[in-house]
C-alpha cells in the first residue's frame, strides 16, 4: 500500500484534498441503479467475510447488512454478487465512493480528530461541540427521532 505523503503547508493539504474531492467528482458516472438481491445473492456475499462488514470488522446480522459496492457503482462497478461485501449501515453510508487516497486521509483526519477530542484539547472541544451539533441536526431529519443513548 502507498503511504500518504509528508505535507508541511495547510494551504497544499486543502488543494490536495479539493483535487481529490474534484477528481472523484469528475469521473463519476450516471447510471441507472436496478438490482435486487435474492436471498442466495446475499447469503453468499455474507459469507464473503464470515458475517462481519468488511470496513470495520463488526459482526452483521445476515437479515440487516448492507451490500457494499468494491467498485463504487457511480465508477463503473456492476450488480453482481462478484463486486459486493457486507458492511454495516453505518460504514457502508460512510465510505460512499471516495478514491483510495481520499479514504486514507479521512482516516488519518479522523484518528487525529479522535485524539484531540479525547484528550481534551481546545480544538478537540470544538469539534466534539461542532460534531454533536451537527449530528443533533441530522437526527432532527430522521423521520423517527432516536433517544440520544447517553445523556449527561
Amino acid at each position: 500500500m502507498n503511504e500518504l505523503p509528508f505535507i508541511s503547508n495547510a494551504v497544499i493539504f486543502q488543494k490536495i484534498l479539493k483535487d481529490n474531492s474534484t477528481l472523484r467528482k469528475n469521473g463519476k458516472l450516471k447510471t441507472k441503479r436496478q438490482y435486487r438481491l435474492t436471498k442466495r445473492e446475499r447469503g453468499t456475499i455474507y459469507a464473503k467475510t464470515g458475517g462481519q462488514c468488511h470496513v470495520c470488522g463488526q459482526q452483521v446480522d445476515i437479515n440487516k447488512f448492507e451490500a457494499d459496492h468494491v467498485k463504487s457503482h457511480s465508477s463503473g462497478g456492476t450488480s453482481v454478487t462478484d463486486n459486493f461485501l457486507p458492511a454495516c449501515k453505518t460504514c457502508n453510508n460512510y465510505r460512499w465512493h471516495y478514491l483510495p487516497e481520499e479514504l486514507q486521509w479521512i482516516l488519518k483526519l479522523g484518528v487525529w480528530a479522535r485524539t484531540e477530542i479525547s484528550m481534551n484539547t481546545n480544538l478537540g472541544n470544538l469539534m466534539a461541540n461542532a460534531f454533536i451539533d451537527k449530528e443533533t441536526l441530522r437526527e432532527k431529519r430522521r423521520k423517527t427521532p432516536r433517544e440520544s443513548h447517553i445523556e449527561k
